[in-house]
């Protein structure tokens, strides 16, 4: 019979691929993070003002039901 050998590096050298992933799929998350939760490279700052002017006064400003007919006689 012949003597057979089969040598065999430990971990098949998928053990660095598998911390390369790792870190770049924590690299990702944290930045989709930053984006969702701190705003970005803006930081936030950018904020949305939203001003409305109403007339004043107690008269009617047009829109909502019109007022009932009033019957003929």
């Amino acid at each position: 019979m012949a003597d057979v050998q089969v040598n065999q590096s430990p971990g098949g050298g998928t053990g660095s691929s598998g911390w390369i992933w790792a870190i770049v799929v924590l690299v990702v998350v944290a930045l989709i993070a930053w984006f969702v939760f701190a705003g970005g490279p803006g930081g936030g700052a950018d904020e949305t003002r939203i001003e409305i002017e109403t007339p004043a006064g107690g008269g009617d400003a047009g829109g909502g039901n019109p007022p009932p007919a009033t019957p003929n006689p």
